[in-house]
């Protein structure tokens, strides 16, 4: 799509502001988007009359605050970006809030989306490429308040919608981040993530914003976290899927995404605190013109000036302040001591109090429950899909342990446990995208938590403390999955089961032939549907490919 297009679609009530901003300045817009989406030029610095002596002003900009002039900064630097989110975290409350970035041209504020252009999706010139009526309505739902399906950006807990999705990723930048607007140890990387793929994970909470940010063509998001003296939130950025993803990964680009969140984060801080000070001069003006009129007004009423009275009697000279001073009694300094204490005390216990109630109200809403909706169904086509998943995979599964069972029965008595395939089978063929279902998670996870069952099983406990194995080894492996990145859950239940067991080894080895067999049937099964594709990934075999490239390269 060429720049005229683009500078067309980007010209609607909700688009980018920084032509305006620019223009209230006194410098004319003259810039075009290009057709790679770079950065415009710079405007023509303003003309300055010829005088022999120039003072700088620095007056703020009218009618603009701070921190719609550094989103307009900002945007305009970018390579390859549709908008961006602004998202703060509530202390009080656990979530995330919407903030507006902008003034709108009516008056109000722009809530939710800030647009530099259009989607290409949504855009009404690509008409003849594709059909965009769907993706316009999407649009519209985002982005027009007048629109009856308007989503206004509600305030999401983590892990829900886009916002708490991508806050959840980024959750230990966000907590342990910035203090302030710099940290030298701070990775510039931008990790983007595919909104539609976030869109139609069943793993993830149903979201009507999530779905139509993915149908609109905001197919692809990032969340750069700040952190301004524990004001906390995120700047999430709408990527171009179709523009040159060089250009948009490139060091320079990645930089300025980060550096302009912090920016953007620091301006938002500001902002509260700026209307509080405004607030505060404005009340202490009122206060002083209050005392002024009445000082005036008792000049009018006896006809004279206000003067201070003389003070009665000489001023105590410095060697008599000194003497009194020495003359203070122990009693008394004590006295002020044991003052200063009680005063600091009720301080301290009333600032805990208000810490436990903040808390206990925050416990309190989160039980109320969050915004997210009920995820969709499958279609009658991927329930059969699961359908015959799960048999093949369980009539093989069945018929080994029988076997096994039969052969063993004077011996050793082995058997394959059946119990947790039925759970992983359950996440492979309904939640096939879900990190939990992936073979990493699947076999990593299940050797940790046999080996950790199985050596537990070794602790002498007494017969009537033997239940306690049971308690152990999942409170071992369960927190272990998560530290380690691979959690997993039929693992939690593979190793409650383990813990108690007899011939534990050996039925270790049988287990994991097992979810070795329920791993290959789930990638022959799930990839011949067009819908589904298992596993989304094999990291290591990814890893070993790149080295072996690189060998042969050299």
């Amino acid at each position: 799509m060429d720049s005229t297009q683009g500078d067309g679609a980007a010209s609607s009530r909700r688009s980018f502001l920084s032509s305006s901003l620019i223009s209230k300045k006194g410098v004319s817009d003259s810039t075009t988007t290009t057709k790679n989406d770079a950065p415009a030029p710079p405007p023509a610095p303003l003309p300055v009359a010829p005088s022999s002596a120039v003072e700088p002003t620095f007056e703020p900009v009218p009618d603009v605050d701070i921190l719609t002039q550094t989103v307009a900064m900002s945007m305009k630097s970018l390579y390859g970006i549709y908008g961006i989110e602004l998202w703060c975290f509530n202390e009080g409350s656990g979530k995330l809030e919407n903030i507006a970035l902008s003034d709108d041209i009516e008056g109000g504020t722009v809530e939710g989306l800030l647009l530099k252009r259009v989607t290409q999706d949504a855009d009404e010139i690509n008409r003849k490429y594709w059909n965009v009526d769907k993706p316009q309505e999407a649009f519209k739902k985002l982005t027009d308040k007048s629109h009856k399906g308007y989503l206004a950006p509600e305030p999401v807990g983590p892990g829900c919608g886009l916002p708490g999705a991508l806050w959840s990723e980024i959750g230990k930048y966000a907590t342990n981040g910035l203090n302030g607007i710099g940290h030298s140890n701070v990775s510039h990387d931008v990790h983007w993530r595919e909104v539609d793929e976030l869109a139609d994970d069943p793993d993830q909470p149903y979201d009507d914003r999530l779905q139509n940010l993915a149908k609109a063509g905001f197919t692809r998001a990032c969340g750069i976290p700040f952190n301004v003296k524990n004001f906390r939130g995120m700047v999430i950025y709408f990527a171009n899927p179709h523009g040159d993803p060089e250009h948009l990964n490139c060091d320079v680009n990645k930089q300025m995404i980060h550096h302009s969140s912090q920016m953007i984060g620091a301006a938002a801080a500001f902002r509260p605190a700026q209307e509080a000070s405004e607030a505060y001069l404005q009340e202490k003006s009122h206060q002083t013109w209050r005392r002024v009129k009445i000082k005036i007004l008792t000049i009018m009423r006896f006809g004279g000036s206000l003067r201070a009275k003389k003070r009665d009697g000489p001023q105590a000279s410095s060697g008599d302040v000194e003497k009194n001073g020495k003359r203070r009694s122990t009693f008394a300094k004590v006295h002020e001591l044991s003052v200063r204490v009680r005063k600091d005390f009720k301080k301290t216990a009333m600032q805990a109090k208000d810490d436990l109630e903040t808390k206990a109200n925050r416990w309190v809403s989160k039980m109320h429950g969050g915004n997210a909706g009920i995820p969709p169904s499958f279609t009658w086509t991927q329930t059969l899909w699961s359908f015959v998943g799960v048999l093949v995979t369980h009539t093989i599964l069945s018929r080994l342990n029988s076997f096994i069972m039969t052969e063993t029965a004077d011996t050793t008595k082995l058997s394959l446990v059946l119990a947790p395939l039925g759970a992983l089978t359950t996440l492979q063929y309904n939640l096939t995208p879900a990190p939990a279902s992936q073979p990493r998670n699947a076999i990593f996870a299940q050797v940790m938590a046999l080996t950790v069952a199985n050596l537990v099983s070794y602790i002498p406990f007494s017969a009537k403390n033997a239940w306690f194995r049971s308690a152990l080894a999942p409170a071992i492996v369960i927190p272990a999955m998560a530290k380690l990145g691979i959690t997993h859950p039929p693992a939690g239940a593979a190793s409650i089961v383990f813990s108690s067991m007899k011939n534990q080894w050996a039925n270790m080895g049988i287990f994991l032939c097992g979810v070795s067999i329920t791993i290959i049937n789930a990638v022959l099964i799930n990839n011949m549907s067009d819908k589904r594709q298992y596993p989304t990934s094999w990291p290591y075999l990814s890893r070993a490919k790149a080295k072996i490239g690189i060998c042969k390269d050299e």
